[in-house]
Order: C-alpha cells, then structure tokens, then sequence
C-alpha cells in the first residue's frame, strides 16, 4: 500500500502536458456523445420499467445489492489502509532517528583596538561612576531631600526635626546610612515619643513615622494642670479649655511616687483606672505610702501605693454592695466605713485625748503645789538655822569680852 501511495504521489506530481484546441474540441465532442448515449440508456430502461413492474422491481433490489457489496467492499479497503497505515507508523517509530551533526562555530578573531577598548572598558566606566559621583555631591541636588512626619498628634513636624539634628546642610547620603542615630536623637531628645522609624523614597524622599506616649494622667499646679506620661514624664501646662471631659488627676509632689503609681496603673484593667478621680497622699503616720483615692462614684478608697495593684481590683466587687457614699479603707485587711463614722470617731478621740491632757495637767499643777510647799519648809528651815547661828555667834562674843575684862 505504501508503495501504491508513493507510486500515485509521483504521478501526482508528473507536469501534464499542454492539450491542442483541436483535441481539446475531440474530448468535449466525446464527452457530450457518451452523455446523450447514457440519457438514451435511460430513458429506454425507464420505458421497458414502465412495461414489466415486477422487472421494475428486480432491478431496485439488484441495484441495491450492488450498493451494500460496494459499501462492505470500500469499508474493508478502509481497514486495511488504516491497519497498513499503523503498521507503517510503528515501524517508523522503531526505527532511530538520525541525529543532527552540529557544526563547530568558527571563533572571530578579535582586532588589536578591540582586546585593547575591552580590557580599558571597566577602568573607563569606573571612571565615569566617580566623575558622576563627585559632579552630583558637589550640586546642591545632593543635599536636597523632603522628610515628612506621620503619627504625630502632639509633637508637631519641627519638633521631631529638631529633636533629630537633622540639617537642611546634611547629604542626603547621610540619611540613609546613619538612619539609626537619627532615630536615637529623636527619642533622647523628645520625651513624648516612644518610637521612630524612618524609610528612604527614591529619589530623596523620606518619612519618619513617630509613637507617642499616652497621657494618663494629670498634676495639678499653681499654674494649670500639667499632662503626665506613661513613662512618668510631665509636659508643660495646658490650660482647662484643652483638658478632656473626664481626666486623672495626681497631687503627688515625689517624682518616685509618680513613676510607681504610673507602673502600677499600667498592671490594673484600664476601667478601673477610669473610675478614679483624684490621688492625693492620705498623711497617714503608720503607713508612709497611704494614697487616697476618690472615685468619680462618690466613694473614697485608701491603699497603699505599694499594694496597689493588689488589693484595688477588689474594689469593683465592694461598690456593688455599698449603698451610700462610703470610705473603702485597704491599709490593713479591707474594710468599709462612712465619713460620718469616722468624724464621731475622731470626735470621740479627741474628746479623750483632752481629757487625758487635763489630767495630765491637773497632776503636774500639783505636783508643782508640793515641790512649792517642800521648797518653803526648806527655806524657812534654813531661816532658823541661819538665826540659830547667829545667837551662838552673839553668845560666844558676849563670853569673849568677859573673859577679857577678867
């Protein structure tokens, strides 16, 4: 079969060769002659049809014999192409392809100007770099840079440029590699920022994202309220039209109280540190730390500064019980008192403690009665003595004249 195929592609491919206009006429006029002879066929096998049905239909059945012996014939044809054609594909298959002989590449052998501008080439273009370098840093495009600040609700944008030592007269270069320095100036320099961060844009471009502290407090002055931090540290005075609605206020004169209660504040939950009111020192004489606590709920809580973050959490527990305005008192043990008790208290105290001077004084008047008395009985004492030594004095000069005159 493929021999077959090979055989019709190369007649195919034979130049058919140019026909005359005479047999050209010819092969029409045949042409036209055996079509009129098979229409002439046809119209006698349709006329004698016509005449003998039954032969009419012989010929339907025969005609279709021929048609499916052909089908079954073009359709075993067909298998056998395809069953050659497989065949042929695995034999191709089996067989090894032959392998492409790679020509050697001829090497173009360079000039002498050539090796000589390539081995010059790096020299050139590090020249160049430096030349662009120097030109570039010498321009005032060198120290020309936009920093922009972000995050900042307190300390403005000069503030933190400041703070930084950054100068309109630093290379831009400088920025990038001494970033860290820059940033370290900052949080040395500004109390009210915890954190810095600056990041390079190209082309000269930077940013420097900024944390502050928050303020959690305030102290009250003679001046105003001044804003405390959470490192502790305190601002300068603000006036009462930029206080919040509700603050803290801590009236502590030592800066170390301040700093532990800002720690201890820090460990509580922060809606109970936005209960408190005002902290003031409790002048207590046994515990030297007592801190007074009154709450924005009416009620007052003495603690410890050093147990703060201990015993106060107990206090959300206590008010639900409480039923007036009460005193929480945690210096020893916790317990709850009125002010009201605690006036009869006091009143009672120091109606005993007068008493007690009264006392007190009652016994050193009579004390001072009897150390007056005894004193009076030595001096008259004395008195008879002196005169007793006077008369034997006046005696033993009588005898003396006496004797004399003997």
């Amino acid at each position: 079969m493929a021999k077959e195929k090979e055989q019709d592609k190369q007649q195919d491919t034979k130049p058919q060769e140019e026909l005359t206009e005479w047999q050209k006429r010819n092969i029409k006029f045949l042409k036209k002659k055996e079509a009129e002879e098979l229409e002439k066929k046809k119209q006698q096998e349709k006329m004698r049809l016509e005449r003998n049905p039954y032969a009419a239909s012989q010929k339907q059945a025969e005609d279709d014999e021929d048609k499916d012996s052909k089908e079954k014939a073009a359709d075993k044809a067909s298998d056998k192409k395809k069953e050659s054609s497989e065949f042929s594909e695995i034999v191709e298959s089996d067989q090894p392809k032959p392998k492409k002989v790679k020509k050697p590449k001829e090497k173009k052998e360079r000039s002498p100007l050539q090796k000589a501008i390539r081995h010059a080439l790096p020299v050139l273009l590090g020249a160049v770099l430096v030349l662009a370098i120097s030109i570039f840093l010498v321009s005032p495009l060198s120290k020309k840079k936009v920093i922009t600040v972000e995050g900042g609700n307190r300390a403005t944008q000069e503030d933190v440029l400041s703070a930084s030592g950054i100068s309109s007269s630093d290379y831009f270069f400088s920025l990038i590699l001494n970033r860290s320095s820059y940033m370290h100036n900052i949080l040395k320099n500004d109390k009210l920022i915890r954190e810095a961060k600056m990041t390079y844009h190209f082309p000269n471009k930077f940013t420097i994202k900024i944390k502050e502290y928050n303020i959690v407090a305030y102290a009250q002055t003679d001046d105003g309220y001044q804003p405390i931090l959470e490192n502790g540290t305190r601002l300068g005075v603000v006036s009462s039209q930029d206080l919040p609605d509700n603050f803290l206020t801590i009236n502590l004169s030592s800066e170390k109280e301040i700093e532990q209660l800002i720690k201890a504040f820090s460990k509580l939950d922060k809606s109970l540190v936005q209960q408190i009111q005002i902290v003031s020192s409790a002048d207590s004489s046994t515990t030297s730390d007592l801190l007074n606590l009154e709450m924005h709920d009416g009620n007052t809580v003495r603690v410890p500064l050093s147990e703060l973050d201990e015993k106060l959490p107990y206090y959300d527990k206590i008010k639900q019980n409480l039923t007036e305005n009460s005193i929480v008192d945690m210096e020893v043990g916790i317990y709850t008192t009125t002010s009201t008790i605690e006036s009869e208290a006091a009143a009672e105290k120091e109606k005993a403690q007068n008493e007690a001077n009264a006392d007190e004084s009652q016994m050193e008047s009579t004390d001072e009665s009897t150390e007056l008395t005894e004193s009076n009985d030595t001096e008259s004492q004395s008195e008879v003595s002196q005169e007793a030594s006077a008369t034997s004095t006046e005696t033993d000069a009588v005898s003396d004249t006496s004797s004399t005159q003997q």
